[in-house]
């Protein structure tokens, strides 16, 4: 079957983009011939993308190889040609791009935004003859789909991004998310909640709506003892020549500077100081620390802005009654305030905290931060792609997932527990429902999930405090046990099969 898959960014670094790669993957795995529409600017760091090209509205240019695999299926990469301007939810960085936010966009740059991409997927489209088309977010995915191809011509997928940071902020991404679901076969959601969310906005689509749960790497995220896992990462990310591009600990000296002299522009300037993509050039040594400590370990993975809320795990960390490591893996322009929020903490200075608060985007009050300096470590590394977090995750006892932002799934809190990390969430949106799987699987009511909103660090202490309290081999028996049901019930496999067989049979096959 040819299948066309099309995204707006990349294949790494936020769930909508992992989930799209790891589709494609799967896909042209199992012998379809996928075209994938999207910016990433390093198809060779993929396998099983087999050429790369660029599309317009005068068709698909010359392919180039970078791929001599053999197998039956096959991936062809086409960037649409879109110019500089790349409208994006949350403001990143982005190699080769101006980025502003789509709530930041006037209507003739969105026009001209979704006019290019119309044309790169009509071409696109005609070019690969494709059987089923799969466009990603309500916006810009919808509109760009039913212009390039008309009605009931593609099947659309929420992410929620779409939803929070586009339809609730602005009436005009309500109108045009309304205009890409009218003409799609079908509505696939990571949640039932993320469904729920786009209801409100656009009601009547229920007919059309069903949950179609992302999935976990299973070969890659298991279980692992601690000392190998960080050993093995740190030695693979040794010979990854990128890092040097990392951030320098150097930089720990300017935050401590902006910090006193009260410059918080001085501070958000050090973020574009160096590449966020990559992990941090003493990463290796901080893992290889790790993996001689015997202590319980807790930690994050993914984005560095404020609405996953990471503020609220280092606070966390002063209420806890277990002396705990923290390791923060991730990117984002919000790494240097972190840094300087965990300072202040450290150090105990209170006038820092108070002023950190003040001028941060934060749910966090000063309050919730114990005045005693902490008995616990926090180490940043940067960002770790699929080729070292596995095993970073399987390291820890604790993966916490403290957004405070509606979250369509909560792909993070799947592949820790994939991985042994016994996770702690927060309970709302599909996050609540990725903990309510987890919970009744294991038999434990609210073990993995705490309540959000005003005194939530305090209860992610105590949530941490209920986890490390169960004795360790009974905790690995659980994570065992739930990475044993993630691998069962959430399969990038199974994902895409539903996606697909909802091309066929909008009536119900993916329903969930």
């Amino acid at each position: 079957m040819r299948v066309l898959l099309w995204h707006g960014w990349l294949l790494d670094g936020s769930g909508s983009n992992v989930y799209t790669a790891r589709v494609a993957e799967v896909l042209a795995a199992r012998g379809h011939d996928v075209a994938l529409l999207c910016q990433e600017p390093h198809p060779e760091r993929y396998p099983w993308i087999d050429a790369v090209g660029t599309v317009d509205a005068d068709g698909v240019g010359e392919l180039s190889s970078i791929s001599s695999r053999s197998r039956d299926g096959r991936c062809v990469l086409l960037r649409p040609a879109i110019g500089r301007l790349l409208p994006v939810f949350v403001i990143d960085e982005y190699e080769g791009f101006e980025v502003r936010r789509f709530v930041d966009l006037t209507d003739e740059q969105l026009e001209r935004y979704l006019a290019l991409n119309v044309a790169a997927l009509r071409a696109a489209a005609s070019w690969h003859r494709s059987d089923v088309v799969i466009a990603g977010h309500a916006v810009p995915g919808g509109p760009v789909a039913g212009r390039a191809l008309g009605p009931r011509a593609y099947i659309l997928k929420i992410h929620g991004s779409d939803v929070e940071y586009a339809m609730r902020p602005q009436r005009r991404y309500r109108e045009l998310a309304r205009e890409g679901f009218v003409d799609a076969i079908a509505l696939a959601g990571s949640s039932h909640d993320v469904l729920r969310r786009c209801k409100e906005f656009v009601p009547g689509i229920e007919p059309i709506s069903h949950v179609v749960s992302p999935g976990v790497d299973a070969a890659d995220f298991r279980p692992r003892e601690r000392r190998e896992a960080l050993l093995d990462a740190a030695a693979r990310i040794d010979g990854d020549v990128s890092t040097a591009r990392g951030r320098p600990g150097s930089l720990d000296g300017e935050v401590v500077t902006a910090v006193a002299e009260r410059d918080a522009e001085a501070l958000d300037e050090l973020a574009h100081r160096y590449d966020q993509t990559v992990p941090d050039p003493g990463a290796p040594g901080t893992l290889r620390r790790l993996a001689g400590s015997d202590g319980p370990l807790v930690g994050y993975f993914g984005k560095l802005i404020p609405q996953k809320g990471v503020d609220l795990l280092l606070a966390a960390l002063t209420r806890s009654t277990a002396a705990v490591d923290a390791l923060v893996i991730g990117f984002g322009l919000e790494r240097e305030r972190l840094a300087a929020l965990w300072q202040a903490i450290r150090s105990g200075d209170r006038d820092a905290l108070c002023w950190l608060l003040e001028v941060s985007r934060t749910a966090l009050d000063v309050d919730d931060v114990g005045t005693v300096p902490p008995r616990s470590e926090v180490a940043f590394v940067g960002r770790l792609d699929h080729r070292y977090a596995p095993d970073a995750l399987a390291a820890l006892d604790v993966l916490v997932v403290p957004s405070i932002m509606d979250e369509a799934f909560g792909m993070v809190a799947a592949e820790g527990a994939a991985a042994g990390a016994l996770p702690l969430v927060a309970r709302h949106s599909g996050l609540a429902e990725v903990a309510g799987a987890l919970e009744s699987h294991a038999g434990a009511p609210r073990l993995f999930s705490f309540d959000p909103g005003p005194g939530a660090a305090r209860r992610i202490a105590e949530g941490i405090d209920r986890i490390l309290a169960i004795p360790r081999e009974e905790r690995r028996a659980i994570g065992e046990s739930l990475s044993a049901f993630v691998r069962t019930e959430w399969s990038w496999r199974t994902t895409a099969d539903r996606l697909v067989a909802l091309a066929g049979d909008p009536g119900g096959t993916a329903t969930s």
